[in-house]
């Protein structure tokens, strides 16, 4: 998603507003893909505040995640606010002067500045690493894998000290 800054460039202090739905490429997330099932609906805010462009606004869209715990697909919501900072490459160079941290700040080139790349940063920062369907998920069963959230296991678990093991080994022979 790029967002031709031309006319903001021109016009300080004015702040414009987009409505966007966008298609979101899907996420790779170690071994998980993160497909989103609809358009995300972007709310976007930007403002030319002399040297600094400044792009706030929100982000939602809906996906499903696979939760660590049962390995069950779940619908997951991604909703949240965003700040980021641009500058052009030519204004660079007086930069801390008008900003707190110069390295928060994108710098771009040209006229164009390619949000998508960074919607996909914060995107990456809200997914959860270790989603998980319920706070009360019991997961799978360790030895035969059934959903313990659906049924339970018809396992033995005999607990055994590891030091014993060598034990039980030598009286079942």
């Amino acid at each position: 998603m790029f967002i031709d800054l031309t006319k903001i460039r021109k016009i300080p202090g004015k702040t414009f507003h987009f409505d966007l739905l966008e298609d979101v490429k899907p996420l790779i997330l170690g071994n998980d893909r993160v497909e989103f099932l609809s358009p995300a609906q972007v709310s976007l805010d930007v403002k030319n505040t002399g040297k600094v462009i400044a792009f706030t606004g929100r982000f939602d869209g809906d996906t499903e995640l696979v939760c660590s715990r049962c390995v069950e697909r779940y619908p997951y919501h991604a909703g949240f606010d965003f700040k980021e900072e641009f500058c052009h490459e030519f204004d660079a160079p007086g930069l801390s002067e008008e900003v707190r941290d110069p390295e928060d700040v994108h710098i771009f080139q040209g006229n164009k500045v390619d949000f998508g790349s960074v919607l996909r940063e914060n995107l990456y920062l809200h997914i959860p690493m270790k989603s998980v369907c319920d706070e009360n998920c019991k997961g799978l069963c360790v030895l035969c894998g059934v959903n313990l959230n659906n049924e339970t296991c018809k396992c033995t678990k005999e607990e055994i000290d590891p030091r014993m093991e060598v034990l039980k080994r030598y009286f079942n022979r």
